[in-house]
């Protein structure tokens, strides 16, 4: 009697997929890919965690293979809600098939008012969540992604950003030239290499009040 080859899960197969893409994009261009692999289960939630309690629509920047998106919707923000824009016309074919029916907009970053308009996607939105590599970014990069994330947000933020640095990714020269207000919500120890989650306001709008920055310990996780 033949034995039946073991069945792999969906949800298996899109990781296995997801991973493997992700290191060939990273091979390809490692400057403009932010890690080797997607972000962690971890990560991704600190960073849905992260996002404001107020109604409208989430930008993320630099969709990749849906490590955040997913996030987002366990999380239970609607599908709806989430516009995704991304460069690489594979990773946009990829969440489009990884979650049909959502909004993805191939493009630049730093063209994203242009690019939601475009798409009569209604200002402002409530939050630009970004999984670029932000970090590495020149200052004129820098300043240009916080202007349209600014723009798009009606002038408050947040944009939200992770970063493996153990300071802001958001230099320094930058945040006083543009008054920003930064705060880090979240250290993710759960996650190779560590990280940090940041969150960036737009000059006079203050940092929401609340508990220290929450440590992810090895057997915790991120809602316990």
């Amino acid at each position: 009697m033949l034995e039946q080859a073991p069945i792999r899960s969906e949800a298996s197969e899109t990781a296995r997929h997801a991973h493997w893409l992700f290191f060939r994009k990273w091979v390809q261009s490692p400057l403009s890919v932010a890690s080797i692999a997607p972000s962690s289960p971890d990560l991704s939630k600190a960073m849905a965690a992260s996002l404001p309690d107020r109604d409208g629509i989430v930008v993320e920047l630099g969709g990749g293979t849906g490590a955040v998106t997913q996030a987002l919707l366990a999380q239970g923000l609607p599908l709806e809600r989430i516009v995704i824009i991304e460069r690489d016309a594979h990773f946009c074919a990829f969440l489009e098939r990884r979650f049909p029916g959502i909004r993805v907009l191939q493009g630049d970053a730093g063209s994203l008012k242009f690019l939601l308009r475009g798409a009569n996607v209604a200002l402002p939105v409530s939050a630009v969540i970004s999984g670029l590599p932000f970090v590495s970014m020149p200052n004129r990069l820098q300043v240009r992604l916080l202007h349209q994330a600014f723009a798009v947000t009606g002038g408050k933020g947040p944009f939200i950003q992770f970063s493996y640095s153990p300071l802001s990714p958001l230099k320094r020269c930058v945040r006083d030239r543009m008054g920003v207000i930064e705060q880090c919500t979240q250290q993710v120890w759960r996650n190779l290499p560590p990280a940090k989650v940041w969150c960036f306001y737009g000059a006079g709008i203050k940092a929401s009040p609340g508990p220290r920055p929450r440590l992810l310990l090895e057997g915790q996780s991120q809602t316990g």
